[in-house]
């Protein structure tokens, strides 16, 4: 099998990362298995899993999200979004490592229970690189003991089973993880070594990423995080009088704040570097303090909007948006139960098939900043959270904007955030389409 091939050349090295033992052996078997087109769950998840080991994520996650939409059971679910929340590990983006880590928990807690030490082994490793060693250990203490309970089921033997082969250092034979996968003496034994190997104690200090040397010297080694602060979200983090991001929204949201500081009022940029994006406090706080948001709101997205698109390098068309969504909604990252009280009821792939169903024939596109939310907007107008900036239709925007003014503040801040803008009639029909587009992002 395909999957004994990869897993005889892929090991853990001691941070805990895939090592390949043999990079032409396994760069061979990778364009052989690709050249071949295997389509079922078991050589898509493989051949995931063996280009991840070999750096290339980006094929590694489209063989992945495949290997999810193969799945022929929820534990082959499972296992091919742990193995997705593993390569996202890899490329640096632990935020993103662990939302999947936990809705992938969350699943296997209600429908594969003997699988739940998959996600909270990956989980554990995942928040010791972030530097949160307690919730890490009590993460990696019930991956071991669960795995230690469930040890006699054929479908956690075999999903482990088919991860990156630990006995490289043991000289064990393939068979032996066949064996393992039939529950036979030697597969027990070869449990305990896949125990031995992945649970390991490890030194959980060890795996933090450092950060890099610009930012440490602004932060020092080993800074105070603080993640309740206004405007929270994802990757964000203060630390002192500074706001901290990394990861992928990081070297987005950088990105967007070099181009548009010379066209919108956006937070000042103390230090950038790697995937580390260091902002300053504006010094204000955010319209959702504010008793009466809707104006503010209303003038700053209208001077948002007014930004020439010809100018925008960044693409927010639905063409981007609906890519972004399938991937969300293929890799376990939606939450149906945070979906607003008319869609609940809905998966989020009946939420995405409607999405291509009811999709507008137009886009009035302007420069969307793709979040307008009141925490996002200051009370100077400053804009901040960026990271999904980008050309696309205002109604994006709006849909955001409006959905969260009648919420939380009511009808009169929705007619003057609609004054204030400039917008008499809004387009109902687009605006429930973008707040459905919200559910899965």
């Amino acid at each position: 099998m395909l999957s004994d091939k990869v897993r005889q050349l892929i090991t853990y090295d001691a941070r805990l990362r895939m090592v390949v033992a043999d990079h032409p052996k396994l760069r061979a078997l990778v364009e052989r298995a690709a050249a071949d087109g295997a389509v079922d769950h078991e050589s898509q998840r493989a051949l995931g899993v063996a280009l991840l080991a070999l750096g290339e994520y980006e094929r590694a996650a489209v063989h992945l999200r495949r290997a999810v939409e193969l799945a022929g059971s929820p534990g082959e679910v499972i296992a091919a979004r742990t193995d997705l929340a593993d390569l996202y590990r890899h490329d640096g983006d632990l935020p993103g490592s662990e939302l999947i880590c936990r809705m992938t928990l969350e699943l296997a807690r209600a429908q594969a229970p003997e699988l739940a030490a998959l996600p909270l082994l990956r989980l554990g490793w995942t928040l010791a690189e972030q530097g949160r060693p307690d919730e890490a250990r009590q993460a990696l203490a019930e991956s071991r003991e669960l795995h230690r309970r469930f040890a006699g089921t054929p479908e956690l033997r075999r999903q482990f089973g088919q991860a990156p082969d630990p006995r490289q250092e043991f000289g064990q034979a393939t068979e032996a993880g066949r064996e393992f996968g039939q529950g036979t003496e030697a597969g027990r034994e070869f449990g305990e070594v896949v125990e031995a190997r992945l649970f390991a104690d490890v030194d959980l200090a060890g795996l933090v990423v450092p950060l890099p040397p610009s930012v440490a010297a602004l932060l020092g080694e080993e800074p105070e995080w603080d993640h309740d602060h206004d405007g929270a979200s994802g990757s964000l983090a203060r630390a002192g009088s500074y706001f901290v991001r990394r990861g992928p929204e990081a070297v987005a949201e950088h990105a967007r704040l070099v181009w548009l500081r010379e066209r919108a009022g956006v937070a000042g940029v103390v230090a950038f570097e790697g995937d580390v994006l260091v902002t300053a406090d504006t010094g204000v706080e955010t319209l959702a303090a504010s008793d009466d948001p809707g104006a503010a709101m209303g003038r700053a997205l209208r001077e948002l909007h007014a930004v020439p698109v010809a100018d925008c390098p960044f693409d927010g068309r639905l063409d981007v948006l609906l890519a972004q969504a399938r991937r969300n909604v293929v890799e376990g990252r939606v939450d149906a139960d945070d979906f607003d009280d008319d869609n609940l009821g809905r998966t989020p792939t009946q939420v995405y098939e409607r999405l291509l169903a009811e999709r507008p024939d137009q886009e009035d596109l302007v420069v969307a900043h793709g979040d307008f939310t009141p925490s996002n907007v200051m009370t100077n107008g400053v804009l901040i959270d960026l990271a999904r900036l980008g050309v696309a239709d205002r109604y994006r925007d709006l849909a955001i904007a409006l959905r969260d003014l009648s919420g939380d503040f009511g009808p009169e801040a929705v007619a003057a955030f609609l004054s204030a803008y400039g917008l008499d009639a809004p387009d109902e029909a687009k605006l429930a389409y973008y707040r459905l587009i919200d559910e899965l992002f």
